[in-house]
């Protein structure tokens, strides 16, 4: 049985250090807390959070193909995917290239990229959700 989703069936692929701006894996890079993740909520998009871009790469690739996959399988199924990739993380704190490639091996395009800060704020969601906004 499928159920109905609530996000509006629109997924943000998201950094870890976007999410969990505090965490310890971070060491003395720490974003301030801000309402970028609560106004993506409110707004309804779902999110995909993506490996910590401290991690080794070999620990996460696997986890970033499988991810790779979901996405194809929501874009498959209506849903729009945006990739808020952060400015002055490596990998734009989403494992950028690695996705690139996993999207080239299957042939398929990726989704639209837009860039925010690391201290990312509910104004920065506006440029996700204009992504996706009909052209004029």
């Amino acid at each position: 049985m499928i159920r109905e989703d609530l996000r509006s069936r629109r997924i943000a692929v998201i950094a870890d250090f976007v999410v969990n701006p505090g965490s310890a894996l971070y060491g003395k890079r720490q974003a301030p807390p801000t309402d970028f993740m609560d106004a993506l909520v409110e707004r309804g998009w779902g999110i995909m959070k993506m490996p910590p871009h401290v991690a080794s790469p070999e620990s996460c690739e696997r986890l970033i193909e499988v991810s790779v996959g979901d996405l194809i399988d929501y874009r498959k199924n209506g849903y729009d995917v945006v990739i808020a990739a952060v400015e002055d993380l490596p990998q734009q704190g989403v494992w950028l290239d690695a996705m690139a490639a996993c999207y080239k091996r299957v042939c398929k395009d990726m989704p639209p990229i837009v860039i925010i800060r690391s201290n990312a704020t509910a104004a920065d969601v506006d440029a996700l959700d204009s992504v996706l906004a009909p052209a004029a």
